[in-house]
C-alpha cells in the first residue's frame, strides 16, 4: 500500500493496509450453523458510502492487537428481523506430509499457553459491536465467521447485498475478497513444491517470458526466486497504475509490464508489496500445469476443502448471491489482479481455507506443517517493523497471529488464526474501514463484550535486518499493494 492514484479503487492489501489505488479435511463442507441476519436500521449514512474510489495504503509500522479462548459449544442464534434481543441454542493431529523440494527452516516460537476463556455461545453482543461500529458508518454489508479449533461456530451478516434492489444481506453472500486471493494462490504453488514440481528458491519467471512473449530488460528478473515473489521480496514495483488506472485489461498484460519493466533493487533485498508477484504466479500455475488459474485453484485447494461457493469475478461481474460492491464505471482491476485479487466468496470460506492450512485442525491439509511454518517466517535481512511480517502469502503478528487482508474499491476483507484456537473472517462491501486492519480493532472489541480478552505478545520478533541492506530495502513504512 503506498500511494495511489485518486482514480481508483484500493486492493487487496498486505501489511497494515489502508484503502488506496492499488488496489484442508473432508470432500464434504462442515455443517454450518444456521444464516444469521441481523436486521437494523440501515439508515441514510448507508448510502454515503457511495461509488468513489479510494487510495489505500497498507502500514507495517502498525501493530494490530490480538485475542484469547477455551471450550466452544457448537450454537445457533437467531436474530429477530426488527433487532433485539437474539435466542440461544446449544447444540471439535494428522502426521506431516512429505517436504520434498522445501528448503528447511525454524518458525519463530510460539506464544505461551493462552488462560483458557470460555464462549457460551451467546454472540448478540458481539453482533451488535461490529455492527454499529461499521453499517451505517461507511458500510453497506457486513458478513462474519467465526471458528474454534477448527469447527465453524458462529455466521452473521448485516445491512443490504444490494444497494439497487434493498436484498438483504446472508451469511451466505459472496464478497469480494481482494487479497485474501493470495492465500488460495499461495496454497496452490507451494503444493507444486511439495510435489517436486518446482523448487522454492529457483529462478522461476523465465518459464513465462516464451508465453508471454517479452524479453526482460532488467537483468535481476532472470533471477527471480519462487520464494522471492511469495514473500514480495522481488524487486517488483507496486504497478498500482497497472492493476488499478485502466493500464492492463487482464493479467497477462499486466505481466509483460512486470516482466520489461525496472526492478527497484536486487531480487531479495527490498520488501515492496505488489500485485504483481501473485499475478506472475498465477500464470506460473497454469504453465507448470496445463490448467487455467482457476481450475488449478479449484481442483487442488478448495474442493478438497469442500468449498464450492468460491469464484473469481469480473469488475462488474455479479451474479444471484453475489453482493454489489458500488464500483466506478470503467473500470478492469478485478480481471487485471487475476491470481493476486479476482477471488469472490463468504466469510465462512476464508475461514475454512485458513484452518485448512493448520494441521492441527480437523481434515483435510493442502500442505505439510513444516510448509506452513516457512509460510510464517520473516525474509532474512528484510527490515520489517516490530510485531508484524510477511512470509510467503501469509501475514504474521508477533503474538502468534496469522492471516491475510484484502482492499480493492468499496471491499474489505480479513481473516485471521488466533493462537487461542479461534479463526475469525469479516467481509465488508462499502469504504470502511479507511485502514483495512482496523477490522481487528472491531471484532476484538466485539469479542471483549462476550468475555475474549487479548492474549499477551510473546512469539519472536522477527531477526533484525543487516545494515548492509537497509539502504536498499524499502522502509517500513512503504505501501503494500493489495
Amino acid at each position: 500500500m503506498g500511494t495511489g492514484s485518486t482514480a481508483g479503487p484500493p486492493v487487496c492489501h498486505g501489511p497494515g493496509e489502508r484503502v488506496r489505488d492499488h488496489l484442508d479435511v473432508s470432500s464434504s463442507r462442515r455443517a454450518r450453523p444456521r444464516l444469521i441476519v441481523l436486521g437494523g436500521s440501515l439508515g441514510l449514512g448507508l448510502l454515503a458510502a457511495g461509488m468513489g474510489a479510494l487510495v489505500a495504503s497498507a502500514r507495517l509500522s502498525e501493530t494490530p492487537p490480538s485475542v484469547g479462548v477455551g471450550t466452544l459449544p457448537l450454537t445457533t442464534v437467531v436474530a429477530p428481523a426488527g433487532g433485539g434481543s437474539p435466542a440461544t441454542t446449544a447444540a471439535v493431529t494428522l502426521a506431516p506430509d512429505a517436504t520434498a523440494g522445501v528448503a528447511e527452516a525454524s518458525a519463530p516460537s510460539g506464544p505461551a499457553t493462552v488462560p483458557p476463556v470460555d464462549l457460551t455461545g451467546e454472540f448478540a453482543s458481539f453482533d451488535e459491536s461490529l455492527r454499529s461500529a461499521l453499517i451505517g458508518n461507511g458500510a453497506l454489508a457486513v458478513s462474519v465467521a467465526v471458528a474454534k479449533d477448527g469447527e465453524l461456530i458462529h455466521t452473521a451478516a448485516y445491512g443490504v447485498a444490494d444497494q439497487a434492489t434493498g436484498e438483504v444481506v446472508t451469511p451466505a453472500h459472496r464478497f469480494r475478497v481482494a487479497s485474501n486471493s493470495k492465500l488460495l494462490t499461495a496454497t496452490a504453488i507451494l503444493e507444486l513444491v511439495e510435489a517436486g514440481e518446482l523448487g522454492l528458491d529457483e529462478p522461476v519467471l523465465g518459464r513465462l517470458t516464451d508465453r508471454l512473449g517479452v524479453t526482460p530488460t532488467e537483468p535481476g528478473i532472470a533471477a527471480i526466486t519462487l520464494r522471492q515473489m511469495l514473500s514480495h521480496t522481488s524487486g517488483f514495483p507496486e504497478y498500482q497504475r497497472t492493476f488499478f488506472g485502466g493500464a492492463a485489461a487482464n493479467c497477462e498484460e499486466a505481466a509483460r509490464r512486470g516482466l520489461t519493466g525496472a526492478l527497484l533493487g536486487p531480487p531479495g533485498t527490498v520488501y515492496r508489496y505488489s500485485n504483481m508477484n501473485y499475478c506472475l504466479i498465477g500464470l506460473l500455475l497454469e504453465e507448470l500445469t496445463g490448467e487455467s488459474y482457476e481450475a488449478v485453484i479449484r481442483e487442488r485447494v478448495l474442493e478438497p476443502l469442500g468449498i464450492s461457493d468460491m469464484r473469481m469475478a469480473g469488475t462488474y461481474d455479479v451474479k444471484p448471491g453475489d453482493v454489489a460492491h458500488p464500483t466506478t464505471p470503467g473500470r478492469t482491476f478485478m480481471e487485471a489482479l487475476g491470481g493476486a485479487g479476482a477471488w469472490i466468496g463468504t466469510a465462512s470460506d476464508l475461514v475454512t481455507i485458513v484452518d485448512g492450512l493448520d494441521r492441527t485442525r480437523p481434515g483435510w491439509h493442502p500442505l505439510s506443517e513444516f510448509t506452513l511454518a516457512q509460510m510464517r517466517l520473516p525474509q532474512p535481512n528484510i527490515p520489517y517493523s516490530a510485531g508484524q511480517w510477511y512470509g510467503l502469502g501469509l501475514r504474521v503478528w508477533a503474538d502468534g497471529t496469522w492471516g491475510h487482508t484484502g482492499t480493492v474499491e468499496n471491499a474489505r476483507s480479513m481473516v485471521l488464526s488466533r493462537p487461542d484456537g479461534i479463526t475469525w473472517a469479516v467481509a465488508i462491501s462499502g469504504n470502511a474501514p479507511s485502514n483495512t486492519d482496523r477490522i481487528r480493532t472491531y471484532v476484538d472489541n466485539a469479542f471483549a463484550t462476550i468475555g475474549i480478552t487479548a492474549p499477551p505478545v510473546t512469539a519472536a520478533l522477527p531477526p533484525a535486518p543487516a545494515t548492509s541492506v537497509a539502504t536498499t530495502a524499502a522502509p517500513s513504512t512503504a505501501p503494500a499493494s493489495t
